[in-house]
């Protein structure tokens, strides 16, 4: 049987080699060696409380909210390629400037590594989209979001493996380089991407630029174009908040998971023994998301845009309920699963964001969701240390599941009105 125009136009179509050339960028992207430590290295070798890590998080995310949409527009106008290589370079600056300055000068390279994480932030999965779209293959978006997501896991689950004896043998401050080294060489890797068509003009075959192109104040232009279609695509701007709300809420036990695990007499820096034990009872969750990100596709397929969101969201209220009850290492099968939730719900998100904004303003939109869960895991976060501060962790995952509840609950009845009311009237 002989394929069919459309499948050897895509296999002919030089941006069909942007699809293999991401997954490479997501695997070498991954390597995070910083991750699994970073917490601990805040409190052993600068000896922050849980207080003090919490506001550098909170300015974390108060820099990530500045530069998150402006970043988006940044991304729009110059290329998501130029984006996406800027910040995974600028990354590794950051990350080594985080590792070797003392506090409080190493929060100038935190602050960096939010400024650079922005820069990639909507532009990875704008060039992905807008690559598939040039191929006319976007039906398959969630499965590349989702196997991208997971390869990139893959690679943070090796480094997860590594960190915890590497702490042990070397310290934490040469681990934390090795996750620069990492990211400096995926920022060459993405500049090797070919740029996709940016405009509905380009994609309609008009070769004119558009008055927004010419325009000077073209940054404002975009963020201002983005904000409109967010505000008048109901579907969308719920999708927004619900989005936000689930990863805010499902992601908080992850944030606490290396001082918990630690409370329980498993410190990586005392021993290789225990370095090695450190990064087993990490790597649950990390298997999680790279199970989350691969079933998100077929999750989508058998429910449907209407009710894969929600069925995430019961799922994460179920495996949440847990870690209101016990304190026990046992508990990271329960953060495995919320993991895996949190995982599933980007690409699913994304996909049916995606697929109703235009190409114009793509990145922009989809920073303004990345936005939206920056506020309110900021809050979150900042709200949830001073509880874990004065209580014990449970009682920061008491918030974290009331507001997934309550919250999470009024923003996906607001997302199926609004769904409802546009599903007659599209494909």
């Amino acid at each position: 049987m002989s394929a069919s125009p459309t499948g050897a136009a895509s296999r002919r179509s030089p941006f069909a080699r942007n699809i293999p050339l991401y997954y490479v960028f997501q695997f070498v992207r991954g390597f995070h060696f910083w991750l699994p430590i970073w917490f601990l290295f805040l409190q052993s070798q600068h000896g922050l409380s849980y207080a003090q890590i919490g506001v550098t998080e909170v300015l974390f995310g108060i820099v990530t909210i500045v530069a998150e949409v402006p970043t988006g527009a940044v991304a729009d106008r110059f290329g998501r390629r130029i984006a996406l290589g800027t910040g995974a370079l600028g990354f590794a600056a950051a990350t080594a400037l985080f590792a070797t300055l003392s506090f409080p000068s190493l929060i100038v390279g935190y602050l960096g590594m939010a400024i650079a994480r922005t820069l990639m932030s909507g532009s990875d999965n704008a060039l992905l989209f807008d690559s598939l779209r040039q191929l006319k293959r976007t039906d398959e978006y969630e499965r590349h979001a989702g196997r991208t997501q997971a390869v990139a896991t893959a690679s943070l689950l090796i480094a997860t493996i590594l960190s915890g004896p590497l702490v042990s043998i070397l310290d934490f401050r040469a681990v934390m380089m090795l996750s620069a080294a990492g990211m400096g060489t995926a920022g060459l890797i993405a500049l090797a991407l070919r740029e996709p068509p940016r405009r509905e003009a380009d994609f309609a075959e008009v070769t004119q630029p558009s008055d927004a192109q010419r325009s000077g104040a073209v940054v404002l232009h975009e963020i201002r174009a983005g904000i409109g279609i967010v505000l008048r695509t109901r579907s969308v701007l719920w999708a927004i908040l619900l989005g936000g709300i689930m990863l805010a809420t499902l992601d908080l036990p992850d944030f606490f998971i290396q001082p918990f695990i630690r409370s329980h007499g498993v410190d990586p820096a005392e021993a290789l023994d225990l370095g090695a034990i450190y990064s087993g009872l990490m790597l649950p969750s990390f298997v999680g998301i790279m199970l989350g990100s691969i079933l998100a596709a077929p999750l989508a397929e058998r429910l449907g845009e209407r009710r894969a969101l929600p069925a995430v969201l019961a799922v994460g209220a179920i495996v949440f309920l847990p870690l209101l009850i016990v304190d026990h290492l046992a508990l990271v099968v329960s953060l495995a699963a919320l993991a895996a939730t949190t995982a599933a719900l980007h690409p699913l998100a994304g996909g049916y964001i995606n697929r109703r904004i235009p190409s114009d303003q793509r990145a922009t939109v989809l920073s303004i969701f990345s936005l939206c869960a920056a506020v309110m895991i900021t809050i979150m976060i900042g709200t949830a240390v001073v509880l874990v501060d004065a209580f014990d962790f449970r009682a920061g995952f008491s918030l974290a599941f009331a507001l997934l509840v309550i919250g999470g609950g009024a923003c996906w009845a607001g997302w199926r009105r609004a769904h409802a009311d546009i599903a007659a009237t599209e494909p």
